[in-house]
């Protein structure tokens, strides 16, 4: 009997001993911010690749193409997922239960050509493995050629040899290559020698890391809770810089310009104060969260454009059933919402910033073909709608009602329609003469302003849609009356979610077949709107879309061939 319980209390001192072991095996997750240069332009962590994993596969429409794809959700299994965290699993299932992710975007190359701005980020994918680098590399560097052969083609690579920790993947002859760097439990991947070294320079502790950022932990925890799946953040600098190189293109300027750059990058750092952004699983989708943070006065300034107006429901029969994308205005006065705009500019900026910003305010209704906005805004009502009617329009049109016709025809005659550039006419039936640039539609107590080239494939969908009344409408009508935001817009989604799961199954070897595809796209052409409500919050303005793969379909498409440059013209 003796004999007994020192057996016994042996084996329980063995799974007391055991179980510690087990559980001191599980790495704590370290703060990646601390990994990333400060100077990034675009930081976006994810500190669970399981649970985003999990929740991607949990969305409705994913769920619904599984007969298609053939790629059920997994069932949890607590035990194998405790097991691969605690190193005691096959590598590849401790390296995606324990590893945490941060894309970063150290730099933005940009080149003009034939009047088009051609735009290539430098990317760096840093990954914290917590495991050891004689247990990482093998996998690593599979999966590293794996993705330089899908993103460049066939590819050669190079290294890791010997003590050295560097490699590389690129195309013979070719400017685009993938390279890296394994550091202890680090592994650094980048598309170029200026990414990867500026995040070994942050390893190296000669260069600061985005930790140092002094509004980083403020915005993290504004928008991050326990459901968040990743985290991204733009520094007031940086958000600054990224509109400078983008306002030109929405001014008509010369892309380029430096002088016209900085002026700009130094007005919006007067203004915007950073950028954040989380998303959650919500409602069968995923949930995205902006928050772009602004001065303090600049919000005071702007609540005359988010104070919302009585519905109005009558503009929905100027809506077409496949209507592509939907933005509502709900301003209680168009007019004194602009002014608002020009007033909380003016409140931060000099003279001449001033009036570089109020050109680029115009700009943005200059497109539909109104160049006085405070004069044309005060004869309209809310709500106002910006909509591309059908996958045929290049750019969309504006809607509002009409409170004073006889004022806008005037105002339009005067300005942007003098001459032969525009054209007014009467009637859903019309059909405006494509020679003139701009055309103006008035039917029923609106207006459909806008280019003829875009105002035309609208009149014919509203035509062919007028005794039809889609799922798809009466799906986005319901939205919109629950709906209590300022702004709320509702895009298809369509192509991106075919492309993020085309995508994602590519990864895995697998292509669809034609006919796979085009029931695929049968399917989500029921549920691809995005819907997205804008509001304005103490610290400045909240964003927030529902979506089937939100920001993680974007995310995923910088791996699609050839997605690395994009272009603006």
């Amino acid at each position: 009997m003796k004999s007994l319980r020192i057996v016994l209390i042996v084996v329980l001192l063995g799974i007391v001993a055991g179980g510690i072991w087990f559980w001191l095996s599980i790495p704590g997750k370290v703060d990646l911010a601390e990994y990333a240069p400060a100077d990034s332009l675009v930081y976006v962590e994810f500190n669970n690749l399981a649970d985003v994993a999990r929740a991607i596969q949990y969305t409705d429409v994913w769920k619904a193409a599984a007969p298609i794809t053939h790629s059920k959700a997994a069932t949890p299994n607590q035990i194998w997922t405790t097991a691969a965290k605690a190193g005691v699993a096959p590598i590849e299932s401790v390296l995606f239960a324990r590893t945490q992710v941060a894309l970063v975007v150290v730099g933005l190359n940009t080149a003009e050509q034939d009047n088009t701005l051609k735009v290539r980020p430098e990317l760096a994918l840093i990954a914290e493995t917590h495991t050891a680098r004689w247990r990482t590399r093998p996998v690593m560097m599979d999966v590293v050629r794996r993705l330089a052969n899908f993103a460049y083609g066939a590819s050669s690579c190079s290294g890791p040899q010997g003590d050295s920790d560097l490699f590389e993947c690129a195309i013979p002859g070719g400017d685009r290559k993938l390279l890296g760097a394994i550091h202890g439990t680090e592994v650094i991947l980048a598309n170029s020698d200026n990414a990867l070294r500026s995040c070994l320079d942050v390893r190296a502790g000669t260069r600061p890391s985005i930790h140092s950022d002094a509004e980083f932990g403020s915005s993290r925890s504004a928008v991050v809770n326990q459901q968040s799946l990743g985290f991204g953040y733009i520094s007031a600098a940086n958000s600054a810089k990224l509109f400078s190189w983008a306002a030109p293109l929405l001014m008509g300027a010369a892309p380029g310009d430096q002088q016209l750059q900085q002026l700009l990058a130094v007005s919006a750092g007067k203004i915007l104060r950073g950028i954040a952004w989380t998303a959650l699983p919500s409602q069968g989708g995923i949930e995205d969260r902006f928050l772009f943070s602004l001065e303090p006065g600049v919000v005071t300034r702007l609540q005359p454009a988010f104070q919302t107006a009585d519905r109005d429901e009558n503009f929905w029969k100027l809506v077409p059933g496949d209507v592509q994308s939907l933005t509502i205005y709900r301003s209680r006065e168009p007019a004194a919402a602009w002014n608002s705009l020009d007033t909380a500019m003016a409140f931060k900026l000099d003279a001449l910033p001033a009036v570089l910003f109020g050109s680029l305010l115009k700009s943005s209704l200059g497109v539909y073909g109104i160049s006085n906005p405070k004069e044309a805004l005060t004869t309209l009502s809310p709500p106002l709608l910006t909509m591309k009617a059908s996958a045929g329009a290049e750019g969309s049109v504006l809607i509002a009602r009409v409170n004073d016709e006889a004022r806008l025809r005037r105002s339009l005659e005067q300005e942007v329609f003098k001459g032969d550039k525009g054209q007014i006419v009467q009637g859903l039936d019309a059909n405006p003469d494509l020679a003139k640039e701009f055309a103006a539609v008035f039917a029923d107590g609106y207006v459909i302003l806008g280019k003829t080239e875009n105002v035309r494939p609208c009149l014919v969908a509203l035509r062919n849609s007028q005794a039809v009344v889609t799922e798809e409408k009466k799906n986005l009508q319901e939205a919109a009356r629950e709906s209590t935001a300022a702004i709320v817009t509702y895009a298809n989604d369509e192509e991106r979610l075919t492309n993020f799961i085309s995508t994602l199954l590519l990864l895995q070897g697998r292509r669809l077949s034609g006919e796979e595809l085009a029931n695929l796209q049968d399917q989500l052409r029921r549920s691809s709107f995005a819907e997205t409500e804008t509001r304005l919050g103490s610290a400045g303005i909240e964003r927030k879309t529902h979506s089937a793969f939100g920001q993680f379909s974007t995310f995923i498409s910088l791996l699609q061939p050839e997605s690395g440059a994009a272009t603006a013209r």
